[in-house]
């Protein structure tokens, strides 16, 4: 085998880049480098700028560049089935998302909501729901939750109550967020990660009506 000085270093005639450091691009646009534009009528082009597009999104998944930044969106759930729910849901004012922060103000107190049967052990609190979206991730399947995949069924559960396309539903425990209890299975924290994207934890806050 043959050994390398550099952490970096090119083998196999060049068919293989080893990349065991950091590799930093200058003059970055839009995640590809300069002079990279693609004219239509040169498919070579197009290959290699979806190659190299390719390789830089696989070096923030292994760690060797930065993940890009996260920018969530929230969408209002409009269609729960579940009476209950729905009218908890219906008492939120407003939802903001700033400094990975999602702050819920409601138009009521949260001891006036209805009690609702989260069912398979979830148990039962104030629950209600909102709808949030991960720019550039239009399917929520390429989406991690707390470190598990998206699933079709939650693309299901969000088409159920309303939510447009891209967007997953995240139940709300009112109560247990308002007092900060995070000893029952619904926590007012999670992360979410998607390739390319760097994994970030959010918060969820209450804010109740002044009187």
């Amino acid at each position: 085998m043959s050994e390398y000085s550099t952490k970096n270093y090119m083998e196999q005639g060049g068919d293989k880049w080893v990349i065991g450091g950091d590799l930093e691009f200058d003059k970055m646009s839009g995640g590809v480098l300069p002079n990279m534009a693609t004219p239509a009528s040169d498919a070579n082009a197009a290959a290699v700028r979806t190659a190299l597009i390719a390789l830089i999104t696989s070096m923030k998944d292994h760690g060797l560049m930065t993940g890009d930044a996260m920018t969530v969106t929230y969408g209002a759930v409009t269609s729960d089935p579940e009476t209950d729910r729905a009218a908890n849901t219906a008492k939120i004012s407003g939802v903001t998302v700033g400094d990975n922060i999602i702050t819920i103000t409601l138009s009521s107190k949260v001891s006036d909501l209805n009690d609702f049967d989260g069912r398979n052990g979830w148990g039962v609190h104030k629950w209600l729901g909102i709808g949030l979206n991960v720019s550039g991730v239009s399917d929520i399947t390429d989406l991690e939750y707390n470190d598990s995949p998206l699933t079709s069924d939650d693309v299901a559960e969000a088409t159920t109550v309303g939510l447009s396309s891209g967007y997953f539903v995240r139940w709300v425990a009112a109560d247990l967020v308002l007092a900060g209890d995070n000893t029952q299975k619904s926590k007012d924290n999670f992360t979410l990660w998607s390739s390319g994207l760097k994994k970030t934890g959010f918060t969820l806050k209450i804010v109740e009506p002044a009187t």
